[in-house]
């Protein structure tokens, strides 16, 4: 259960770091709308602290998302703890262990959240949202589609 929940702390964490880029916040700028020291906003992003649902809260609010978006792309998510029924909840995904659910954590973090972390990604985004017209976006949108799926 603690390697589960420590894997939550580190998704959440990375979200946070994922969110505080693309709004341009540094870490000494968002711990001081919080109220705490940047090494405590380090700590939170590596995951090795946990964040409070409070804090989460304030977080959510500061950078202007809902709580949830912390959460997402979250799967796997499994306990055999019990929490006040008389018999262990069902795991979200049948017949995998911890630790393939904890590679597959792992790899869609990879693929999803360190590859939108990436200089060239948020660059890319800054420009495509800087383009005003959204006719011309769409355009460019529908070419870098087309240009994906060519061999």
């Amino acid at each position: 259960m603690a390697d589960i929940a420590s894997s939550v702390d580190s998704h959440v964490g990375k979200r946070i770091r994922l969110l505080r880029g693309l709004r341009k916040y540094s870490q000494e700028r968002l711990a001081k709308a919080l109220g705490i020291t940047f090494q405590q906003i380090q700590k939170y992003e590596r995951g090795t602290n946990r964040i409070g649902a409070g804090r989460l809260y304030e977080i959510a609010k500061i950078l202007g998302v809902p709580v949830g978006f912390f959460f997402d792309e979250l799967d796997g998510f499994t306990t055999a703890a019990n929490v006040g029924v008389h018999e262990e909840q069902t795991p979200f995904h049948k017949g995998r262990t911890a630790e393939k659910v904890e590679a597959s954590m792992a790899e869609k973090e990879i693929a999803g959240i360190e590859l939108l972390m990436m200089p060239e990604t948020l660059e890319l985004a800054r420009v495509y949202y800087s383009i005003k017209e959204e006719r011309n976006r769409q355009q460019i949108l529908n070419f870098i589609r087309e240009m994906a799926v060519r061999p």
